[in-house]
Parts: C-alpha cells; structure tokens; sequence
C-alpha cells in the first residue's frame, strides 16, 4: 500500500467520527507531529506534498470532531457551568446557546456579541421532534460566515429545543498554521477560501452528491489544477475540505 493510501486510510476513520478515535490518534503519530509546539515540518520518506496535505487538515478537522463529540453527548437542558465550560474548553468559538422550539432564547454565552447570529437557520430544515443527528448550517455576515452545530435537548423523551454551538469560519480554519493552503466548503456553501479566491465558481459546476458516492476522499481537477479533497459528514451535510496539488508534483 502507497503512503498516500495509508494517509487516506487515516482519514477515513477521522472523517467518520467513529467510536475508534483512539486507534486514529495512534495511527496519526505515525505520520503526523500532534505535539502543538513542535514545528510543522515534512518528514519520512513518501511524497512531501502528500503528507503536509494530511497534516495542514489535522488540528482543524481534530477540534471539530471534539466540538461535534461534546455536543453529541448532551442530550439534556444542561445547567449554566456547561455554557462557561464549553468555551474553557474551545476558546476559538464564537458562542454557545440554548434555544426552545421556536428559535428563542433560553440562555447563551458570551451574553453580548459584536457578530450578529441567526438561531431561526437551525429551524428550517426539519422541526425539532424527535432525535435527530447533530446539524449544521451556516450564516453569511459582513464579517465573514459563521458555522453553527446543533442538536436536539430533551425531557421526558420529548425534544423541547436545541443546543448551539456557533463559530467564525475563519477563527476554526486558523487553528492550522497552514491554513492558506485548503479551502472548506459546507455543503455547496464556502466557508474558508485561504489562498484559493475565486475558486467558488469552479467549485460550484461539481455535484457534490456524486462526488461523495465513492467515498470521502479523492481528487478532482478544477481551474486547470489537481486538487485533493477529504469529507466529513455532519447530520445530513457535508464538510469538504480542498488542498491544491500542482499537476506537476
């Protein structure tokens, strides 16, 4: 098996969020430096470029699966330390919500934002009645667009709400210190260009639906370049993350 393949395997199990997280862990010690304060350079004896596309995503796509981990286990009203230990725990999150079935607010922290939020995008897809996967949408503002994951709270096996769990794209994305290198798409949606501007319209003549079909990973050529790409499904969406590789490498 090609280290290439080997990296991809990793990721398959990554981008899954399945319960194996630990055995990812020690498979990315194989090929990836996850000491923070270690600095990013390319080592063993496969093609560079290949490694250094695995590891550009690891820091980013390792905290988003630890948010969707945390929410996912809460399935209660929690009390108010949860809201101030969510953002211990992540402090590149923007804010963290309850909200009731009609998108009010019950309590949320920070209590004050500068970045105006939409509660109401969570509640229009399906309703909330019922255990639903952790969802995703995404809301465009001046300041850049803003993720939001959510999932159901419940009483007495009833759902009375939502829990939120809201970001700026930008802040998540910067957690790679390569973060120009890759793009990530929600969806259709942009969410993160870094140094690929003007890529959205060519991104958006692909049918993602039958892009994803095969398999969460692959590679697709665009504007005239080869890129590499790795998905992570979130409820009924898809994250997709894009690095460019120069058709000559």
């Amino acid at each position: 098996m090609s280290r290439l393949n080997l990296i991809l395997v990793v990721f398959v199990f990554l981008l899954s969020g399945c319960t194996v997280w630990k055995s990812v862990k020690n498979f990315y010690r194989q090929y990836v430096d996850t000491d923070p304060g270690i600095d990013l350079q390319l080592r063993g004896t496969g093609n560079e470029r290949e490694e250094f596309l695995a590891r550009v995503i690891y820091p980013v796509d390792l905290q988003l699966n630890e948010v969707l981990r945390w929410i996912d286990v809460q399935d209660t009203y929690p009390d108010e330390k949860w809201f101030d230990e969510t953002l211990k725990a992540f402090p590149w999150l923007s804010g963290v919500a309850a909200i009731d079935r009609s998108g009010q607010v019950l309590f949320k922290r920070p209590a004050h934002q500068i970045k105006p939020v939409n509660y109401s995008l969570l509640l229009t897809s399906k309703r909330v009645n019922g255990r639903t996967k952790v969802r995703i949408a995404v809301q465009d503002s001046e300041f850049g667009p803003e993720i939001y994951l959510a999932r159901p709270f419940f009483k007495d096996n009833l759902a009375e709400g939502m829990l939120v769990i809201h970001f700026d794209s930008g802040s998540w994305a910067r957690l790679s210190s390569s973060s120009q290198e890759f793009a990530i798409f929600v969806g259709d949606k942009p969410v993160w260009a870094g140094k690929h501007a003007g890529l959205n319209k060519y991104y958006a003549q692909i049918n993602s639906t039958e892009l994803l079909k095969n398999g969460v990973f692959g590679q697709m050529n665009m504007e005239n370049r080869l890129f590499y790409w790795f998905a992570r499904a979130v409820g009924e969406n898809w994250i997709i993350y894009l690095m460019t590789v120069d058709k000559g490498e």
